[in-house]
Order: C-alpha cells, then sequence, then structure tokens
C-alpha cells in the first residue's frame, strides 16, 4: 500500500484505541489507512520522522471562545492551533441562534483546524463581559434555538450556559433551567459554566443530567467544588455518580491550584482538559482586571495559554501521561458522540499532534499569581489536520479593546501600592 504521508518511529499513545507504544501512521487523503510496528518510508510520498516523541490522536479543546470579530472574547483558531496540537476547537457559547451562520460561514468554513460549537442558550450569544445576554429572559428562546441546531446539525453539538452572581441582572436559574429544556427538546448536552455565587454549585449541580458537563471544575471562586475545608462537596460526588462530566475551562477567572490541589488529592479529576481561550486568558496569568471593559494584557500578546499549557499542570498535580492524553482527545470526542476524532483508528480522520515533554524549568501560575514551578512541559512538533501539517500563522494584533501593558512596570506598581 502507498501512503501520502507517514508518521514513524513516535510513541502513540492512543487511549480510545487502547493503544501505547511505537507505531508509524500511514495516511492516504484525510483518513488515517494503516496503524503498524513498521511501514517503510519507500511506501510514502512524504514521511515524518517523530522518533523520541509523542504521537497523539490530535488534541481536542472542549472550551475555547473563537469567533473573533464578532464579540469581546474570540480569538483566531488557526494561529494557536499549528503550536499546540489542537485540531478541534469547541466554540463555547459564543454564539446563540441569532449568529450561528455567522460563525459558520466566518470562521467554521475559514478554518483549517475544525470548528464544532455549543449554541448559547440566549439567541444574542456571548457580546460582553457582565452576562449580558441573559438581561433579558425572552432571549433563553428554546424554539428559535432548536431550529438553528437543526439546521446547522454538524457545527452545534451542545448547549452552553453560564452561572453566577455577574450581570445576570435578575436572581434564579431561569437560564440554566432553559438550557436543560433546551436540551431535552434537541438531545443535546447542555454545559454549565460556574464562577461566583448565588446560585450554590450544589443547587447547579442538582439541575444537571447525565451527559451534561460542568466547567471550571478547579474554580476557587465561590462556586467551587470543594467546601473551606478543602473537602470534595458531596453534591459534586453525587453529580460524576449519576453521570454529569467535569471540564477545567481554565481562562483568566477559573483555574485555582488550592481547589486543583484538593481535589487531585482525592481523586476528583476531570474529564476533560480545556483552556477557556479568549483574548483575556491567552497572554497568561495574573494580568487581568476582571469584568474591566477595556482589558489589559501581557505588552506583546503573545500566547502564554494553550491546551499545552493546562496538559502541563495536570502533570504537575500528578495525573499520568496517558489520563492527561485521554482528556484532551478520547473523553472530549466521547462526550459529543464523536468517532472519526479523538483517536487514530484505521479509517479515522487524520488528524494528529506530534508532542514531546520537554526538560527545563517551567513556572506554572494559577489565576491568582500562585506559582508552582515545575520542570518538564508539553511542546508541540507538528499539527496535522485531514493528513495536512498545519502551517505557522502568526497571532493577529488584540483589538481595540484591548490593552497591551508592560509586565514589570505593573508589577512594581502594584508591589509599591
Amino acid at each position: 500500500m502507498h501512503f501520502d504521508l507517514v508518521v514513524r518511529g513516535g510513541n502513540l499513545i492512543d487511549p480510545a484505541a487502547g493503544v501505547e507504544g511505537r507505531r508509524d501512521i500511514g495516511i492516504v487523503g484525510d483518513r488515517v489507512a494503516a496503524v503498524d510496528t513498521a511501514i517503510p518510508a519507500e511506501h510514502a510520498d512524504r514521511v515524518i520522522d517523530a522518533t523520541g516523541r509523542i504521537v497523539s490522536p490530535g488534541l481536542i479543546d472542549a472550551h475555547a471562545h473563537v469567533f473573533r470579530g464578532a464579540d469581546y472574547f474570540g480569538i483566531d483558531a488557526d494561529s494557536l492551533a499549528w503550536r499546540s496540537g489542537v485540531t478541534t476547537w469547541v466554540d463555547a457559547g459564543s454564539a446563540g441562534a441569532f449568529r450561528m451562520p455567522a460563525l459558520q460561514e466566518h470562521v467554521a468554513d475559514r478554518s483549517t483546524a475544525r470548528i464544532r460549537a455549543l449554541i448559547n442558550i440566549s439567541y444574542l450569544g456571548l457580546s460582553g463581559l457582565n452576562y449580558d445576554e441573559y438581561c433579558n429572559p425572552a432571549a433563553c428562546h428554546i424554539e428559535v434555538l432548536t431550529r438553528v441546531a437543526e439546521a446547522y446539525p454538524d457545527l452545534v453539538v451542545g448547549i452552553k450556559t453560564r452561572m453566577g452572581k455577574e450581570g445576570v441582572c435578575y436572581r434564579g436559574l431561569r437560564p440554566l433551567r432553559k438550557a436543560i429544556e433546551a436540551g431535552q427538546t434537541t438531545g443535546l448536552p447542555v454545559m454549565c459554566h460556574i464562577s461566583g455565587t448565588p446560585p450554590t454549585v450544589e443547587r447547579i449541580l442538582e439541575l444537571l443530567r447525565p451527559g451534561d458537563i460542568l466547567t471550571h471544575a478547579y474554580t476557587g471562586a465561590g462556586e467551587r467544588l470543594v467546601d473551606d475545608r478543602g473537602k470534595v462537596r458531596p453534591a459534586a460526588v453525587r453529580a460524576r455518580d449519576r453521570g454529569v462530566r467535569f471540564d477545567i475551562g481554565h481562562g483568566a477567572g477559573s483555574f485555582s491550584f488550592t481547589s486543583a490541589e484538593a481535589l487531585a488529592e482525592q481523586g476528583f479529576w476531570p474529564d476533560t482538559l480545556s483552556t477557556d481561550l479568549h483574548q483575556l486568558s491567552v497572554a497568561g496569568h495574573n494580568l487581568v482586571e476582571d469584568q474591566a471593559i477595556i482589558g489589559p494584557i501581557r505588552g506583546d500578546g503573545s500566547p502564554e495559554l494553550t491546551l499545552l499549557t493546562v496538559m502541563t499542570k495536570f502533570l504537575y498535580l500528578g495525573w499520568p501521561l496517558a489520563d492527561v492524553i485521554r482528556a484532551t482527545t478520547a473523553a472530549p470526542a466521547a462526550m459529543y458522540g464523536w468517532t472519526d476524532v479523538g483517536t487514530l483508528r484505521v479509517g479515522a480522520l487524520a488528524d494528529l499532534a506530534i508532542l514531546e515533554i520537554a526538560p527545563g524549568r517551567r513556572d506554572l501560575y494559577d489565576i491568582e499569581g500562585n506559582i508552582r514551578p515545575f520542570d518538564r512541559g508539553f511542546v508541540c512538533h507538528a499539527t496535522i489536520v485531514g493528513g495536512r501539517e498545519m502551517e505557522p500563522k502568526p497571532m493577529p494584533a488584540p483589538p481595540p479593546w484591548i490593552r497591551l501593558i508592560d509586565v514589570e512596570a505593573r508589577r512594581v506598581q502594584r508591589a509599591t501600592s
């Protein structure tokens, strides 16, 4: 058999297929055509040598915001995908029903990496910072959401809502209740954001159904999964037992080492790892004034937070490598019922990440500025989508509502204020 591309010599970690060890991957067109211990180089038009490196299915970022140019948050997916091994992004509620056609036409259709979406329960979508989308209760319109989800079945894979104290404009759980109702109507899973109380995380968890997703699971805010003694809340254990899934959604405000270390110590690991990448989180640690309309980020705007950063933090927390890969490949694919991504079985889409755990000190930050030094971290050597290696693409300049700052000057100012 002749192949368009062979990736040779890598340590394949494919949890969905139950494979870990040295394998060669043969690709024809956009599909995996062979997985073998040795594929001769002369049987391929092109060979990539992955000796000494990890080969995994293309990574899936299960929570990001990629509707660039249409809201406050959106980042450019391809300029981050090639450098991080991400071949599939799930946009988490940037678009509601009225803007889903634009997300399809202007982002999904033009991206090299695959784009899927959670439709916001509000037909307005995620336009601003402070939960603006829920200030009009009528915007949580189930019939219009259902019609749009049916019109875009290859794009819409779930429903997104946010629950927290900030700016919902009225008390209660209405957006979540409406999202659950929409989920029952459409058969789609619901992802619910948590942050500050009210409501309590117990009230949120008791509404979620098997297959629904709680994101920001390692937050240190009021709706955190650990109590004041650092113990996992019983409501979280009950929810997991009945099939609720837990996603990281790191972001600019939702990863706390205090929560993470307590949960890890008690064996409460997430189901999926994700970035919650957006304009305020992409530049990295402790540089965001939460809810600032003019958002400050690090001076050159280059990415410090990628999915590889989140994966490195979980290696630091003691999660085995195979579980880290599972949480970024097989687990998110299973969460959305995908069978042709998240694995490198023969016949699957030829989406691959060639990775390395490189030695060298890294200071790992949480969103509160706490530092954990670590002696290694993930790096990406190649991202392959549909059998083709992604070319490097520079990060676009941030939009006008993002303010570039000088890091050292700001730190000095804080220290002396």
